[in-house]
């Protein structure tokens, strides 16, 4: 194994930046229109969708530590693109065979949702409609970008266990939610009797690994969070300047600075490990994205957090982007369980481990 990033990975991320960078900064606005003509340049020119999409699903064939590298420029910049919602969707679909679907997806030519914020609870109870078809009916929240999408794949509960429907976006009522970030586009989606089209039957695994891989890459967009929210301080630090020196020289600052880089080299290790995973170890994933997601979520939010103090009042106002980053990382923190959450996974999966052995 090897932690660290090939020459393809850094022109991969060199293009990405050189996009992101010139699409200028954040939207602060949650009712400002999501940037049509970004997202087809970054579909179209870098493939973004298809990068993890296997080659006979009409994919790029590459892996999940390439995503990692478009997931960490994404929090860099806030992008507003359902990146993580079409990944998902994708993840799910191709333990069916619904090639053509699949295909659509990565080519941006049809958008999808996930509804798995919660594996552990399936978000539908499925019945035969009577003839050889599936009815489903029931609620899923915090749905990714639930209200832009063509197709919501769902977990249903059926006779034979938890299993995977895609069911027509329209044919469900989408209620938006509003977060604390405006830059995440949630949603609330009842079902009720809605025809389904099952994809796979005993999904506990998919569902499983899906949410793990979920974990990977937010905790490569927390890395880019934590990455950008330290740089942007440290420059404020060199710049400005009080009692005629610049406040980046005063030990308090330098201290918060530093902190934030030891959080930042662990969160990229881990992140690094998670990715890894995801591609090459199913068995460590669990534990590895776990571990992503906790070191790598506490980064975020530390690194945003103090990129704001070392702003001073500004950092708090709308007119700057300091809070928006804040709040992305307080969000993500949340997304497909807390950090309380994840620590007791993982206690259970080290008593896993440890019987087996």
């Amino acid at each position: 194994m090897q932690f660290r990033f090939g020459d393809e990975h850094e022109e991969l991320r060199r293009g990405l930046r050189r996009l992101l960078d010139g699409a200028g900064g954040p939207a602060s606005d949650p009712d400002e229109p999501l940037d049509d003509g970004l997202i087809k340049r970054l579909v179209d020119e870098l493939g973004v969708y298809a990068l993890a999409v296997p080659e006979e699903f009409g994919g790029a064939g590459f892996g999940f530590v390439e995503l990692g590298v478009v997931f960490h420029e994404a929090g860099r910049s806030l992008l507003r693109a359902p990146l993580l919602s079409t990944t998902l969707a994708t993840v799910l679909l191709s333990g069916g065979d619904d090639r053509e679907l699949v295909s659509s997806i990565a080519a941006g030519t049809r958008s999808a949702a996930a509804a798995i914020h919660d594996p552990s609870a399936v978000t539908a109870v499925a019945a035969s409609d009577g003839t050889d078809g599936w009815e489903l009916t029931g609620t899923a929240d915090w749905v990714l970008d639930g209200a832009a999408a063509q197709v919501l794949v769902v977990a249903a509960d059926s006779p034979a266990g938890p299993a995977l429907f895609t069911v027509d976006a329209s044919l469900a009522t989408v209620e938006p939610i509003t977060t604390t970030d405006p830059s995440r586009r949630v949603a609330r989606v009842h079902l009720e009797r809605c025809p389904g089209r099952p994809v796979e039957q005993d999904a506990a695994a998919t569902l499983e690994r899906a949410r793990s891989i979920a974990l990977a890459l937010l905790a490569a967009e927390q890395t880019g969070i934590a990455e950008v929210c330290l740089e942007v301080a440290a420059d404020w630090a060199r710049q400005r300047e009080q009692f005629g020196r610049p406040i980046g020289s005063f030990q308090a600052i330098k201290h918060k600075l530093a902190d934030v880089r030891l959080e930042l080299e662990a969160a990229v290790s881990a992140s690094m490990y998670a990715l890894w995973a995801a591609d090459s170890s199913p068995t460590e994933l669990p534990v590895a994205a776990r571990i992503a997601a906790v070191t790598c979520g506490e980064a975020a939010v530390l690194s945003a957090q103090e990129n704001i103090q070392v702003h001073g009042g500004i950092g708090a106002t709308w007119e700057h982007h300091a809070h928006l980053y804040l709040r992305r990382a307080l969000l993500d923190r949340l997304l497909f369980g807390d950090t309380q959450a994840h620590l007791a996974e993982l206690a259970d999966e080290v008593d896993r481990i440890a019987e087996g052995v």
